[in-house]
């Protein structure tokens, strides 16, 4: 058998590497990578271990269809700042293109500046400071914030009620905690800048027997609307309260109601009870297709749970080879996910809000209509 030519072989060899360069472009052997940076550990380790739950099915069901499977790395950031700094660079060394979950303030903010100079686009599903977006273009962070500003809850609140309740008095009662001072203060100023202040203002202290004499106090006050900033036990207690002595006041609170129906049946308010809350918290509004996954992967269709599969969807719609493309799709696309759409602003918040008001009736809560 006669050798064959150098020059022939040069050929043969030529081709071979042009059929390998079609069938496995550069980076082509790299596979795409989604990074998750949650508390795992600490504290608040069930709302990470919820998250990654519902994370993981949905990429479980794209990979199972998908030419293209996507990796995924994990780190555990404690909720802590110090911690993610390690978090931040277990992650960018994986060789993720995207990094998803970050449900703690401190967590944020160390990963958006830590991260900056990668790129690598972080789309941040639980943290709600402002100031994640409103200094985000000044500081050159990478970031989309697809959970819900603090502020948003309160804001929605008085969208709705600037209009039901401009004929009356109303009141704003907070019971002294950061969270409801917060909640009541933001939906004051929300409400005086709709040209409606409050006409009586109260704060009580919270976890006791009975708020007979606040409930007084309003009815004194000749206010038979109140908005209540305070935790879902004394906010039922308020209601019962005012049942039990006669006295009419339609109460309105935020978001920490949605416990509400997960709480003994003796402590639970009078029907009529409104609250803002945000509709992945609430069972009545989780998609049944949603809820049916979640059950056949016999996962409880916690809120984290439900979040981590909708992150999931979003980064996997998102993520591209090129990071710079994976950040103009999530600066630009809008994305449907199992909890509706998600479209962001050139601040990289979401501009659809997440929570409504909805009425307590017959031990759960159920949606206003617009």
């Amino acid at each position: 058998m006669e050798p064959i030519p150098a020059r022939t072989l040069a050929a043969l060899m030529a081709c071979l590497l042009a059929v390998f360069a079609i069938l496995f472009p550069a980076g082509a052997s790299a596979q795409l990578k989604i990074g998750l940076s949650l508390p795992l550990s600490g504290p608040v380790e069930k709302l990470g271990h919820q998250f990654l739950a519902g994370a993981k099915l949905k990429l479980a069901e794209h990979n199972e269809t998908s030419r293209e499977p996507v990796g995924l790395s994990v780190a555990d950031d404690r909720c802590d700042g110090g911690v993610a700094k390690l978090s931040a660079d277990e992650l960018r060394q994986s060789g993720a293109g995207l990094i998803t979950g970050i449900l703690c303030n401190q967590v944020a903010f160390e990963l958006a500046e830590t991260l900056k100079q990668s790129t690598i686009p972080l789309l941040i599903a639980g943290a709600r400071a402002p100031r994640l977006t409103i200094d985000r273009q000044r500081k050159g962070w990478h970031l989309w914030r697809l959970a819900p500003a603090d502020t948003e809850a309160a804001v929605v609140a008085a969208n709705v009620l600037s209009a039901r309740w401009a004929s009356a008095p109303y009141a704003i009662i907070d019971d002294g905690t950061a969270y409801g001072r917060g909640l009541t203060d933001q939906f004051r100023a929300a409400m005086e800048e709709a040209g409606l202040p409050p006409q009586f203002q109260d704060n009580f202290r919270p976890t006791q027997s009975t708020q007979a004499r606040l409930v007084r106090r309003l009815r004194r006050a000749g206010t038979a609307r109140a908005f209540i900033g305070a935790g879902a036990e004394d906010v039922a207690m308020i209601a019962r309260n005012a049942d039990e002595l006669g006295i009419a006041i339609g109460i309105v609170a935020g978001d920490a109601l949605s416990v509400l129906p997960f709480l003994p049946q003796e402590i639970w308010p009078p029907d009529g009870l409104t609250a803002v809350l945000a509709r992945h918290e609430v069972a009545s509004t989780v998609p049944q297709a949603l809820a049916a996954r979640l059950e056949e992967a016999a996962i409880d269709p916690e809120p984290y749970a439900i979040k981590g599969y909708q992150a999931m969807e979003v980064a996997l719609h998102a993520l591209r080879p090129d990071k710079s493309e994976t950040s103009r799709l999530l600066q630009s696309e809008t994305f449907d996910t199992a909890l509706g759409p998600v479209k962001f602003d050139e601040t990289g918040a979401n501009t659809v809000p997440v929570h409504a008001l909805f009425v307590w009736q017959n031990g759960m809560f159920e949606e206003i209509a617009p």
